[in-house]
């Protein structure tokens, strides 16, 4: 079976950032964990939601999407 070829348009817009229970955002992964941060300008902006679910599984508490 052959595989698909992906392709990304690097030049798109991000569409959301992610923010925990407690209003911080998900800045990135250190040492297996998720970051978060109270400072929005560090956010990492994403862009599908196979993103979240994958974020989902290392985080506790509830996650929300805020669109930019």
């Amino acid at each position: 079976m052959k595989k698909k070829k992906r392709v990304f348009d690097i030049d798109k817009e991000p569409e959301f950032i992610v923010l925990n229970d407690q209003c911080q955002a998900f800045i990135g992964f250190k040492e297996g964990e998720a970051i978060f941060s109270d400072d929005l300008d560090l956010a990492k902006p994403l862009y599908n939601d196979n993103q979240v679910a994958t974020l989902r599984v290392y985080t506790y508490g509830k996650l929300e999407k805020e669109y930019i």
